[in-house]
């Protein structure tokens, strides 16, 4: 396919390259701002202090969310967002999250639950299926993947993101998050 696209390209002013490479991409993505992540209850973020999740930034770089050492509210996390209408429900839907830790004391782990919403049906299942995946020091991108087919294409998906493990010697940073999706190709 990506010979047939090359050639299709060569053939096509600059501008319409691109816009025939953006028909034809297949891959979707819904960024999650760091704004939009709460406490799994919903309480609101707020400048990381004492032993409660909220933001930071990191050696006046990044703007991270950062779970504390002896973290005592935020080790659920959860955000809501629209499922995208483009979605090819034959495919599964995977929650993205760029995560570290400031060291490498703790063995910690993250978790992911997704809950998908649609109109008249909802209060479902988890439908996530990967285990809770290593927190490397290093940073990492965890990927977490839904059951299929999924349950609807048009709704909301609520994600709780839960941290593992006993973190008495190490903060853990998210970086960003973010959805991404298989496109259907053809309106059905």
């Amino acid at each position: 396919m990506n010979g047939v696209l090359n050639e299709l390209a060569r053939f096509i002013s600059a501008p319409g390259a691109e816009a025939l490479k953006a028909l034809l991409n297949s891959k979707g993505c819904v960024p999650v701002p760091l704004g939009a992540v709460t406490q799994e209850d919903g309480t609101a973020l707020l400048k990381q202090a004492t032993t409660v999740a909220g933001y930071a930034q990191l050696s006046n770089k990044e703007t991270v969310i950062n779970i504390p050492v002896n973290c005592t509210a935020g080790e659920l996390l959860g955000f809501t967002t629209a499922i995208p209408i483009d979605m090819d429900a034959n495919f599964p839907l995977e929650v993205h999250v760029l995560v570290g830790k400031a060291a490498d004391n703790d063995v910690l782990t993250l978790g992911c639950e997704m809950y998908p919403t649609g109109a008249g049906d909802v209060a479902n299942s988890d439908i996530q299926l990967t285990a809770a995946t290593t927190i490397v020091a290093a940073g990492s991108e965890l990927v977490f993947t839904s059951s299929v087919p999924m349950l609807f294409t048009k709704g909301g998906l609520s994600v709780v993101l839960a941290l593992g493990g006993t973190n008495d010697g190490d903060a853990v940073y998210i970086y960003s998050v973010w959805l991404e999706y298989t496109k259907r190709l053809l309106n059905e």
